[in-house]
């Protein structure tokens, strides 16, 4: 292996481990989902808005929820396409919603019937959903089901067996806020989201490591509400006519269920609403 330029030691031959010896950690995007899932970690997947909020509303309301990415729906076909294979129904277009009918926007749940069956995908939760596809167990996370999802996160690292819990925030495009540009930020709603899971994992007696005690101080801030209502994406919404879908997104453990990828079935990408596990509760 070629040394580095600048004369120093290659971190690897040096027996550097990217991975911190805790239990909870924070990661970003698709690349640290994936190498979370060869980890054999738990991983809690983020997307405020409005990814990880709409589904934890769907589930609330008995919805199975099948995750594909863009991508992967194109593969199957298109939208409508898709949903024809899957036996659901389709997502509807955000920006053209129709009474009753499921968008990506959590307002959409607000006017839905219970009880459907529906293939849900996002630039960025459902890829990253993808890229985790190895993981022992998966689940969606954010501050609407914050404590169930802690609670059902220590439950599966228990009963998998697995090393540790990985939070990916998902973080957003660039393409979103300024359209043409291409990459990926970071945004502080799923650095955040990852902080309020984290903080309640601490609660439970887990450690944590450096990135996930940042992201929960992140969290306990005094004005974080204020100041997520006032990021970036926050500000996108609200300019698109969805600040509604801030609003629901930012009210802490609203839902008492936490969508879970169902165990067992052969896509990995069905997930349901399991509440807040006791040791009674078996996923």
């Amino acid at each position: 292996m070629r040394a580095p330029v600048d004369g120093s030691r290659d971190p690897a031959e040096a027996g550097f481990e990217t991975w911190p010896d805790s239990t909870v950690h924070v990661e970003w995007g698709a690349t640290g989902a994936e190498l979370a899932a060869a980890r054999g970690d738990v991983i809690v997947v983020v997307d405020v808005f409005s990814f990880s909020t709409t589904l934890s509303m769907a589930v609330a309301r008995d919805f199975t929820c099948l995750v594909y990415s863009y991508e992967e729906i194109e593969a199957l076909g298109g939208p409508a396409m898709a949903a024809i294979r899957l036996n659901a129904k389709p997502l509807g277009q955000r920006g053209n919603a129709v009474p009753g009918r499921v968008t990506l926007s959590p307002a959409s749940l607000l006017t839905a019937d219970n009880g459907q069956r529906v293939v849900f995908t996002s630039l960025n939760g459902a890829t990253v959903v993808g890229a985790a596809a190895k993981a022992p167990a998966l689940l969606v996370g954010g501050p609407r089901n914050a404590t169930a999802c802690a609670r059902a996160a220590a439950w599966l690292l228990g009963t998998t067996r697995a090393g540790r819990i990985t939070v990916v925030a998902c973080g957003e495009r660039w393409s979103s806020a300024e359209p043409g540009t291409a990459g990926t930020r970071p945004s502080v709603e799923d650095w955040a989201g990852a902080g309020v899971i984290c903080s309640h994992l601490a609660e439970l007696g887990y450690s944590l490591s450096a990135e996930a005690r940042l992201a929960s101080a992140m969290w306990l801030s005094e004005s974080v509400l204020e100041d997520l209502a006032e990021c970036v994406s926050a500000r996108e919404l609200r300019a698109g006519g969805f600040g509604v879908d801030v609003e629901l997104a930012l009210q802490a453990d609203a839902d008492d269920k936490v969508p879970v990828r169902m165990a067992g079935e052969q896509t990995g990408r069905v997930f349901v609403g399991v509440e807040a596990p006791g040791p009674e509760v078996q996923i």
